[in-house]
Parts: C-alpha cells; sequence; structure tokens
C-alpha cells in the first residue's frame, strides 16, 4: 500500500496545484508580481497560472508572464538556466509592447524590469522612452488598483527625479 502511495502522491499533488494556480484577474497577476521578486513559489505560480496567455490573446496578462519569466532567473542555479528564463521572458515582453505599444500598465511592466535588471544583461534601453510615457499617462488612469500598483514601485525606484516623484505623489 505504501508503495503504490508513493507512486501516486506525485500526480495527487501535482494535479491538486494546477487547480489552485490559476491566475484570473489582472489583480491576481498584479498580486503575485509583487510577491515574485521576493518568493519563488509566487514566481512559479505567476508563470505557470499564466501559462497559457500570449501576446496575442492577452497581451497584459503575457507581460505578467514575461516579467515571471524573468524574475524566474534570479532562482534558477545554472547560469544557461538564468540565461534562457531571462530571455524567454524579455522576447514575450517585447512582442507584448509590440502589440500593445500604448498599454500603460505593459509599458510601465517593461520599465520595472528593466530598471530591476542587472547592468551586464544590457536590458535598460527602453527606461527613458517608457518613464516618459508612464508619467504622461499617470495622471488621466482611470484603474486605481493601476495607478497605487504604479506609484507604490516609482516611489521606490531609483530611476525617478525628486520633481518626477512629485508628479505621482500629486495623483
Amino acid at each position: 500500500m505504501k508503495l503504490i502511495l508513493f507512486f501516486l502522491f506525485p500526480f495527487l499533488v501535482s494535479s491538486t496545484s494546477e487547480n489552485t494556480a490559476n491566475v484570473d484577474t489582472i489583480s491576481e497577476a498584479r498580486s503575485l508580481f509583487k510577491s515574485a521578486a521576493f518568493d519563488q513559489q509566487s514566481c512559479a505560480s505567476l508563470m505557470y497560472g499564466l501559462k497559457n496567455y500570449n501576446e496575442n490573446n492577452n497581451p497584459t496578462l503575457a507581460a505578467y508572464k514575461a516579467c515571471g519569466c524573468m524574475m524566474n532567473a534570479k532562482y534558477a542555479i545554472n547560469p544557461f538556466e538564468k540565461w534562457n528564463s531571462f530571455s524567454k521572458g524579455k522576447t514575450l515582453l517585447q512582442k507584448s509592447v509590440g502589440k500593445e505599444p500604448l498599454n500603460v500598465e505593459i509599458r510601465f511592466l517593461r520599465l520595472a524590469m528593466q530598471s530591476k535588471s542587472p547592468s551586464f544583461l544590457g536590458y535598460s534601453e527602453d527606461i527613458p522612452k517608457d518613464k516618459n510615457f508612464v508619467l504622461q499617462q499617470f495622471k488621466s488612469l482611470e484603474d486605481i488598483e493601476l495607478k497605487n500598483f504604479m506609484k507604490a514601485f516609482l516611489e521606490k525606484a531609483d530611476i525617478l527625479s525628486h520633481a518626477e516623484k512629485k508628479i505621482i505623489e500629486n495623483y
């Protein structure tokens, strides 16, 4: 009996976790994104929960999945895995931006990822234009949850000047 349970346990656990890992809303994706940088399980949940999304069927959720892939590089041990995970996420994020270049949330996610990526990766070329776009769009955002999500990140980020931080503080 123990032998049967030993072989069935991985299947029981994986089917249970598959059912609970779906990310169905943008709010869930935002929440997992916030914790994925500090928690490997959240990062895995973000990627797995958004596995069915791509730049064609939902560019915004695909961008969150891309960020999860990029953050997953932090948790990989093998340098090859680190590079593959980061590159896969970067490609998907760029495709999402290309699909909806005027989507402020996607542009914010790219800004966040580029500002937190190690400089040796050379992934920082879009920071100035994404920062300007996000700041221009910030005051007209109607999604309060998104505005607060972005504001919390931008207030702590090293990418804004004192004057730019004042722009977001007032809204």
